[in-house]
């Protein structure tokens, strides 16, 4: 009787140093304006394409807003120059210019008495010697062995030359029947400069069947395109509608979110047997 007197007076107590030291802490947010965002791109014999949205408050749960009606430009070092047409809210396209190795662009964006600007450079073009997949039960397993075993992983081996006496920047972008897969994947040539470089991707999907089309992409830019994708693998980006404790590198002037990346092409294609 007198322990579980002596145990209850102990819990009676710590509940009361627990209620007593509680409080309610009102954490004042402050709302920052809406920024603009800039994600553009001119890819080696394609056309230019803009897409511009506008950030969000910590307590909105929608996407991105679009920005319309903007004036969206894009010229050359060659006196060539083009105004984007808006082909859906947000998303802006050129017509007639396309990206050509060695020409550098520049990127205008006017909206709302607001202009933002960048130049960037495509650079010499760097082909994919060949890619290659292998399914495995997991990354460098092998095959299965039996039908116990599900082989679910598929490694992508994307093998290139990489030019010497010369700073090179890649990305490589893997995609699935057409829709990109997560990941960021960028690479410089520091310790592979001159030398044959095979960069393996790993897929984990267990839906893939028969017939569906694996494909690797390959992007060469200039070096501030490149701190930007670096940063956002080290930056604590979550969702598209979330927010960041940190913004990532950008090559834009105007604005802090966002990029234009001027840069080579270079795709090929898997089929699953």
């Amino acid at each position: 009787m007198r322990t579980y007197y002596i145990t209850s007076l102990a819990i009676l107590t710590l509940v009361f140093l627990v209620s007593s030291c509680t409080e309610i802490i009102d954490i004042d947010i402050n709302a920052s304006d809406p920024e603009m965002v800039v994600e553009a791109t001119i890819g080696m014999d394609e056309t230019a394409n803009v897409v511009l949205t506008r950030t969000i408050g910590l307590d909105d749960t929608n996407d991105f807003s679009n920005v319309e009606n903007a004036v969206v430009t894009i010229s050359d070092n060659e006196g060539n120059s083009e105004i984007l047409t808006e082909e859906m809210p947000g998303v802006y396209k050129s017509k007639t210019m396309l990206g050509q190795v060695g020409r550098t662009y520049n990127l205008k964006v006017e909206s709302d008495a607001k202009i933002i600007s960048s130049i960037c450079k495509i650079p010499d073009y760097v082909a994919i010697d060949s890619l290659s997949v292998v399914n495995s039960i997991y990354p460098g397993g092998g095959g299965p062995m039996g039908n116990m075993q599900s082989a679910d992983f598929y490694e992508i081996n994307v093998t290139y030359t990489d030019p010497v006496n010369e700073l090179n920047y890649y990305r490589l972008i893997l995609f699935l029947n057409g829709v990109p897969q997560s990941g960021n994947h960028v690479y410089d040539d520091r310790f592979i400069n001159g030398n044959q470089v095979t960069n393996t991707l790993i897929m984990y999907n267990p839906e893939v069947k028969a017939g569906d089309k694996i494909m690797g992409e390959m992007e060469c830019f200039d070096k501030s395109v490149f701190e930007y994708f670096k940063s956002m693998g080290n930056s604590a980006m979550g969702p598209r509608n979330s927010s960041s404790p940190a913004n990532p590198y950008t090559n834009l002037t105007g604005t802090l979110l966002g990029f234009f990346s001027a840069h080579t092409v270079e795709r090929k294609e898997y089929i699953v047997p």
